[in-house]
């Protein structure tokens, strides 16, 4: 019996068909360091001698490569024998994530380009397969610039205490997928709870005059059935009656069952399924709602490296653990920092009952490129994450990472803030957390980070109250490495907005099975000594955090330590650094 290749299971959970053809596993891999190999033809059916283990970036050990300063080009090979029965019609090759540039070649025929390091890539190869061996080249270029999204990915020789090894190449599951010649391309939902209903909106391959039937389940009854036709358009909503609906949340994250059918009169052109949770998140007098009751969040920072994969988890049993530590340390909020996640991480987050908060990896220097590449990355996330009942908020910036002078040049603030404005088109139902952190000029939510050991004179309590107090005083002193950062721009004023504290604590702690970092130990303020102390500072933090009535939430740095980062409640093997019910119950204290 063949050995199952990694990560098996289906990769797209908010669209499953039932057809698949997984590609996961060993694949030839070259580096390219010269930039020779388009000059040279490698797409031709030139073997490589080396080996990587698809879907895990060659920085990582699992991938079998394992080579923490790749070149920033490289080439991935492999050989497939496909039956005449799966070659003939429209086939598309998709990649969940590929950083950065992937250009494909199917039998030496190119199929297509990506650029984009997070986003999910689909090229058709149908006309290009045959039956028998085929030969899939994909050529990815991932050079070390700031000028694009990389999150907290290190760039060359650059790496500030808070970056890690990056992830370049192919880093979520590779496959086959047999589709008709007009297709379902996305199907996504939105709920209305005081009209009881539920919009399916469909999104097509290709304009088309066709009937879209969309019928909703609960377990094996079904609840609501309705049709629409779509006019030759792409885009169509099939809205459905479901009064007195089970509501998603984190107590009860009830799932419903969505099949969506796509129809030439008599004759089914597609048909899909996608789980779906009915709820509405929303604020009012500065609290944060869900299903129009407050819901106090209790969040902490995710940034989603896993022992051995680095960006990509060992197993699907691994992300649904990571869910299952936030939700067991007391937490009913993720905000997964600097990363767009694996859908499998967010699809258990919608079975176990996790908010999430989505953000955009950033650059780090403000270019054309960089508006053109994360506009472009970011709108291609949002569409593609905006069916997870788990998201709970869109977080296009991160502390002005990339944005660093919005203050004085005005095109830069213009990017923030028209991100927040195509954020809303392409989703009006969540809030949107503009700039996380400091500088607000837009969005729903008014965010701030405070740790101790910053060069700040008054505890986390009187710095609170001071920026509560006044908006546009400091977030950081002047003296920063960062400069001066003020809780909002000028002409912006966030009161009455809820208020969050989205990075706190941070504390250190080097844990008895801490393994050695290749790079000085980072966290904020100094390290305790003893668990007992480790025990102390974080009560000392939430303690004031509940103590003050204003905030709407809190997110605590962070769920694990990462390479040289050692202030995560967990090692970065997911051992404890306290028991687990002493964590649950100091962050549940805020209510």
């Amino acid at each position: 019996m063949a050995e199952a290749p990694p990560r098996p299971e289906y990769p797209r959970p908010q669209l499953v068909r039932p057809r698949w053809r997984n590609l996961n596993g060993p694949w030839e891999w070259a580096p390219d360091p010269a930039e020779r190999g388009l000059r040279d033809g490698w797409e031709q059916g030139r073997p490589f001698e080396r080996r990587v283990v698809v879907p895990f970036p060659p920085e990582a050990p699992l991938s079998g490569v394992g080579d923490p300063d790749p070149p920033p080009v490289s080439w991935y090979r492999r050989v497939i024998d496909l039956p005449r029965e799966e070659v003939g019609g429209r086939v598309v090759l998709r990649v969940g994530a590929c950083d950065f540039e992937t250009a494909a070649f199917v039998n030496g025929r190119g199929v297509g380009g990506h650029r984009g390091g997070y986003a999910p890539c689909a090229f058709e190869v149908g006309h290009a397969l045959r039956p028998g061996p085929n030969e899939i080249v994909l050529r990815v270029a991932d050079p070390p610039t700031w000028t694009r999204p990389r999150g907290k990915q290190a760039a060359g020789a650059f790496r500030t205490p808070v970056d890690y090894d990056p992830a370049s190449g192919i880093w979520q599951t590779v496959w086959l997928e047999p589709l008709p010649a007009v297709s379902l391309d996305e199907v996504w939902t939105r709920f209305d709870r005081a009209r009881g209903e539920l919009a399916v909106h469909a999104v097509l391959s290709e304009p088309m005059d066709a009937e879209l039937e969309a019928v909703l389940r609960l377990g094996d009854r079904e609840l609501a059935r309705g049709r629409r036709g779509t006019l030759g358009r792409r885009e169509a909503v099939v809205r459905l009656a479901v009064p007195a609906a089970r509501l998603w949340s984190p107590d009860d994250p009830v799932l419903h069952d969505l099949e969506v059918r796509l129809a030439d009169g008599e004759v089914e052109l597609d048909r899909v399924t996608s789980p779906v949770g009915l709820r509405e998140i929303s604020a009012d007098a500065g609290r944060v709602l869900l299903n129009g009751e407050p819901i106090p969040l209790r969040g902490v920072l995710d940034q989603g490296y896993f022992p051995g994969g680095w960006y990509t988890a060992p197993s699907d049993a691994a992300l649904r653990a990571d869910v299952e530590w936030i939700r067991r340390l007391g937490f009913n909020l993720a905000r997964k920092h600097q990363k767009a996640e694996d859908p499998r991480w967010l699809h258990w987050a919608d079975r176990l009952g996790l908010l999430v908060w989505s953000e955009m990896p950033s650059g780090r220097d403000f270019t054309s490129e960089l508006v053109e590449t994360l506009t472009a990355e970011w709108s291609a996330l949002v569409r593609r994450d905006r069916g997870h009942a788990c998201v709970a908020a869109w977080v296009p910036f991160n502390e002005s990472w990339g944005v660093w002078r919005q203050a004085e040049r005005p095109e830069q603030r213009a990017f923030v803030e028209g991100t927040v404005g195509l954020t809303r088109a392409l989703d009006p139902t969540r809030p949107i957390v503009g700039n996380d952190g400091w500088e607000y000029a837009a969005g729903d939510y008014w965010t701030l980070h405070l740790y101790e050991g910053e060069g700040t004179s008054g505890s986390l309590s009187e710095r609170l109250r001071a920026l509560l107090a006044d908006p546009h005083a400091d977030v950081l002193p002047p003296d920063q490495p960062l400069g001066r950062r003020t809780g909002a721009l000028p002409g912006a004023d966030p009161r009455g907005l809820p208020v969050l504290l989205t990075e706190c604590g941070g504390i250190g702690y080097l844990a008895p099975d801490t393994e050695p970092a290749a790079h000085p130990a980072f966290a904020y303020g100094s390290l305790p000594a003893t668990p007992a102390e480790l025990e102390a500072r974080i009560r000392d933090v939430t303690t004031a955090v509940a103590d003050c009535p204003d905030l709407a939430g809190f997110v605590w740095t962070q769920l694990t330590d990462v390479q040289q980062e050692i202030n995560g409640l967990l090692t970065f093997t997911r051992t404890p650094k306290l028991p687990p019910e002493t964590l649950h119950a100091l962050f549940t204290a805020f209510r």
